[in-house]
């Protein structure tokens, strides 16, 4: 019986300790991930890929998690409006940072340069409809029909307006086009569905989601190419200025000619041959 006795008691002891093991293994690992901090990133459709380039070496490198919030400018800003919450943003131009602040009641702090985002008319595949990339031949409702991106609702159509008021033609455009769009992805998706002939959109949208695979671009004739710089920009709401300040920084760093060319951006206005 003692024997009984002290198996039984060695047993339980080893259980116990077993469990007490578990339990600090648990905890350790709640621990572990209660102090993982987060960024909230705000980014505009075109700038998604870029952002993906580097995010998980980020991610690795200073043990936190990025969550992207992708959507057109109107979108991503009332959203930071509503919930108050985020740590940057980063839209396809500067053209919401006017009136980033009156819209969210939030402010832009620190800032650094993206690359040179391109305006390009494109065509579907092989351009069945002829379009010969004058401006002027938009005008040709009976020929091309026409989608261009909403003004006030993302940076591709504020700079689609631009674009088309520097040449005279927006206000005569504006009734032929079959469609405005909210954003980018609303101008490939016109293309793809046969709803539109031609369209003004980034030149970054062409490599993503293999949309070189059904279309093609046309590059204005233009005295001066539309070179559109893009910022990434931290939010006055931020949680986590710190790490905030680090992808800033290494945003700058890791996005070199090399890696912003694989998404049709560029850190050079000019390419010198």
């Amino acid at each position: 019986m003692p024997f009984i006795k002290h198996f039984i008691i060695t047993l339980l002891l080893v259980f116990i300790l077993l469990s007490g093991c578990k339990q600090s293994s648990h905890e350790s690992d709640q621990a572990d991930t209660s102090e993982k901090k987060e960024l909230i990133v705000y980014c505009e459709n075109s700038m998604l890929g870029v952002v993906m380039e580097f995010k998980d070496e980020f991610e690795v490198k200073y043990n936190c998690s990025v969550r992207i919030q992708n959507d057109c400018s109107q979108n991503l800003m009332d959203l930071i409006s509503y919930t108050g919450k985020g740590d940057l943003y980063i839209p396809s131009s500067t053209a919401s940072f006017d009136r980033f602040y009156s819209e969210t009641g939030q402010a832009l702090m620190d800032s650094v340069f993206i690359g040179y985002n391109n305006l390009v008319f494109m065509v579907k595949k092989g351009n069945p409809k002829k379009f010969d990339g004058q401006f002027s031949s938009l005008l040709k409702k009976d020929k091309h029909s026409i989608i261009i991106a909403n003004p006030e609702t993302s940076s591709i159509g504020f700079e689609t307006r631009k674009l088309l008021k520097e040449q005279k033609l927006y206000d005569r455009l504006l009734k032929n086009v079959v469609a405005l769009t909210t954003d980018s992805k609303g101008l490939i998706k016109g293309l793809k569905n046969d709803q539109a002939d031609v369209v003004i959109d980034w030149e970054s949208n062409l490599y993503v989601n293999g949309n070189r695979n059904h279309i093609d671009k046309i590059v204005p004739g233009l005295k001066n190419n539309q070179h559109i710089p893009t910022y990434a920009a931290s939010l006055s709401c931020s949680s986590e200025p710190t790490l905030t300040k680090a992808f800033l920084t290494f945003a700058a760093t890791q996005l070199n000619e090399t890696r912003l060319s694989k998404y049709g951006f560029t850190k050079r206005k000019t390419i010198i041959f």
